[in-house]
């Protein structure tokens, strides 16, 4: 039944609709739903255990490959180049996919870099943006040629039908300059801090609503 459940869902289709397809109420198809969630993220620290024990056996210590959180990080490496790593983890994946109506697996996933020195970013005054193509199994990639001096912010997100939708949103970071500070002046410029990104400000396992102004 989980399965049909999973398939049908996969098809964008509303808790009702898969309610009465198989024969069951709201309420259990919401809780079949949550169990498999759960299990989901079960499995996924158990395979993080795994790997930190089979690294204690190797006779050393080494830091896991995931963590079993969705979250997306920008380290600056130096004026022009940003380091950026994410993890995404598999219920996120799945409701993604399911929103899109397509295959994680098969979506081009990429980077859209903010310039937003000095703004109060609400998603759409930003100096410039840029958007970075990653490999399919990529999970950190170094970003070149930014500018120096400057505030950035970075969403991970997906290409698809000609748009880019986010998912998750880095903090803010500052590039240093490449140039001598005069005296008294810092040599980083403080950052504001980073709104959510609006297409998946009220996304749940659900449903997705649009924002509305009043």
């Amino acid at each position: 039944m989980l399965e049909k459940i999973l398939e049908l869902r996969a098809q964008s289709k509303s808790i009702a609709e898969i309610a009465k397809e198989c024969g069951l109420t709201i309420g259990q198809v919401k809780y079949r739903l949550q169990k498999d969630r759960a299990k989901a993220e079960r499995v996924s620290q158990e395979n993080r255990q795994t790997t930190s024990q089979s690294s204690r056996q190797d006779g050393g210590w080494r830091l896991p490959d995931f963590y079993g959180r969705d979250v997306v990080k920008v380290m600056v490496q130096g004026p022009t180049v940003l380091f950026v790593y994410w993890e995404i983890t598999w219920p996120r994946m799945r409701m993604v996919a399911s929103y899109l109506r397509a295959d994680f697996h098969h979506i081009q996933k990429g980077l859209r870099l903010y310039d937003v020195t000095e703004r109060l970013f609400d998603g759409t005054n930003a100096h410039s943006t840029r958007d970075i193509l990653v490999n399919e199994d990529a999970h950190h990639w170094y970003v070149y040629d930014v500018l120096p001096g400057r505030t950035y912010i970075v969403d991970f997100g997906l290409f698809e039908h000609g748009r880019f939708c986010p998912i998750l949103r880095s903090d803010v970071v500052v590039t240093p300059r490449n140039t001598k500070a005069a005296w008294g002046e810092p040599l980083v410029e403080p950052a504001l801090d980073p709104s959510t990104p609006a297409w998946f400000e009220n996304f749940s396992s659900y449903s997705l609503y649009s924002k509305t102004s009043k």
